[in-house]
Order: structure tokens, then sequence, then C-alpha cells
């Protein structure tokens, strides 16, 4: 059995039998039945529970009258981000803010929190970079389709060359 972290292991005594049951239905069986859950997965929900307190919390305390030192920060990244895409996307690119603001502060998060000597980055396993990219991807071709419709696949025949005479 792999080395695990305390919270790892905390997570595998209360969810090892339903993470096995889970698996179970989806036709997959874990390495280690006894600790289904991996260090990656546990430090990956562990920075999810702290997004959504963290985005929680931001959303309890905004106000116009009187906004607090966490709202500023939260603003100034958003502009941030916004300033950026508008750069690299271009015109009506703030839909696209929350998305690129929730994927940055994941993977910043999920870096950052592998300083902390109790707990280890879930950016260090292959499979959380390939699900944040697989997430991009998807979202990046979802939002092909909503705006061009089905004359987005037009788009991966890249440029027609033909001969003029």
């Amino acid at each position: 059995m792999p080395e695990q972290l305390w919270i790892t292991a905390l997570l595998n005594y209360w969810f090892a039998g339903l993470a096995n049951s889970v698996l179970g239905l989806l036709g997959l069986h874990a390495k280690y039945s006894e600790a289904p859950i991996s260090n990656s997965f546990a430090m990956e929900s562990l920075v999810f529970v702290v997004l959504v307190a963290f985005f929680l919390l931001v959303r309890a305390s905004l106000s116009v009258d009187r906004p607090g030192a966490l709202q500023h920060i939260v603003e100034g990244a958003e502009g941030f981000i916004n300033n950026q895409s508008e750069e690299i996307i271009g015109h009506h690119s703030e839909g696209f803010t929350p998305f690129l603001m929730s994927l940055g502060l994941f993977i910043l998060l999920s870096n950052l929190i592998g300083l902390i000597p109790i707990f280890e980055s879930p950016t260090r396993s292959y499979q959380v970079t390939f699900g944040c990219a697989f997430v991009a991807w998807v979202y990046y071709q979802a939002q092909g389709f909503r705006h061009h419709g089905i004359g987005y696949l037009k788009h991966f025949a890249g440029p027609v060359c033909g001969w003029r005479r």
C-alpha cells in the first residue's frame, strides 16, 4: 500500500467503501481496496473545498458601499483576468472570466498547497494536470459550438487552399 497523507488516511477510513462501490459501478477496481483514494485526489478535494469556502465567503461579504480588503483583492484578480482575456480572446471575453478565474485559482492553490509541510501538491500527479487540460479543452470546444453552431467544425479544416486561374 502506498504512503498516505493524514487527510488521505481519514478519507479512506470514512469513504473507502463508497469509493469502491462507485468504482465497481464504473467497472473499475482500485489497486488497493482498503485505500482507493489517492493522495492527489484527497489534496484535489481539499483544494476544491477551500475554493468553495473562499467563494462563499467572498459572496457573503460583497458590498457596494463598504468593500472590504478581500473584495478588493478578488476584484483586482478579476480585473487582471479580464484584461488578459481581452488581449488574448478579444471582444466579448467577459463571459469566460468565471471559468478562467476558477481554473487559475485552482491551479494556483494546488501548487501553493504543496509548500505546506503536511500536504503535497495535487498537480504533481499527471492525472490532475491532465484533468485540468481536458476540462479546459472541453470548455473551449463547447464555447465554439455555442457561439458558431455546427459551422464550428469548419475551424478544424484549416484554411482552404485553392488554385485561382
